[in-house]
């Protein structure tokens, strides 16, 4: 079975739709004898003879991706987390704000960083035809949760004082917000991680 997921981003990513009904078309992947199921999210349109699927409940994805034997997916940071965790031949598809499927190139930004580790990354139709006829098997080094947490350790180390740690916030955002937000305004810039002793304590984040 080979597992097409997008995601749940709210714009489309018709781009990777059309490039997999082109495969099929061309007979470069065949529904009728390998099940292909599609995670398509907003996409407005979908390829013809797949198995399709908005969204889907999270231990009905984890066991498609289980049973997968091959998955093509957008550079999504969850996504790439939950790849880190299995063994699985995998390529990344990036969304591009040139054709409105994010609101930055992140993903393209993420896939370039990720090729350096040998992850398979297709920016055409081709690289998917050379996935499929030869899958590359990849782990990944650091997912992006754990660059991100290593991150947050680093700039908890080098601000540690909150002194400091407020007089680079206001400078960076402003000083019209109180001195918790500040804070929590910095984490943020930062990918949504922060050290507790820096937050109040009746402020908690999930």
């Amino acid at each position: 079975m080979i597992l097409v997921t997008v995601g749940t981003e709210r714009f489309p990513f018709n781009r990777l739709m059309k490039w997999i009904d082109s495969l099929i078309q061309q007979n470069l992947v065949q529904p009728d004898q390998e099940e292909i199921i599609i995670q398509y999210g907003s996409c407005t349109i979908t390829p013809q003879g797949t198995n399709n699927f908005s969204v889907l409940p999270s231990e009905e994805f984890n066991n498609i991706v289980t049973q997968a034997r091959l998955i093509i997916t957008h550079c999504g940071e969850g996504t790439i987390d939950l790849l880190s965790k299995i063994t699985k031949p995998f390529i990344l598809v990036p969304r591009s704000s040139k054709y409105q499927e994010h609101v930055d190139n992140h993903q393209i930004e993420l896939a370039e960083a990720l090729a350096q580790q040998g992850v398979s990354i297709a920016n055409s139709p081709q690289d998917l035809v050379e996935f499929l006829a030869n899958p590359k098997l990849v782990e990944i080094n650091y997912s992006p949760t754990e660059y991100y947490e290593r991150a947050s350790w680093l700039l908890e180390e080098q601000f540690e004082d909150e002194i400091v740690l407020e007089e680079l916030t206001k400078e960076l955002i402003g000083d019209c917000i109180s001195d918790w937000a500040l804070k929590l305004r910095f984490s943020l810039w930062h990918r949504k991680r922060i050290s507790p002793r820096v937050l109040p304590t009746d402020l908690i984040i999930e």
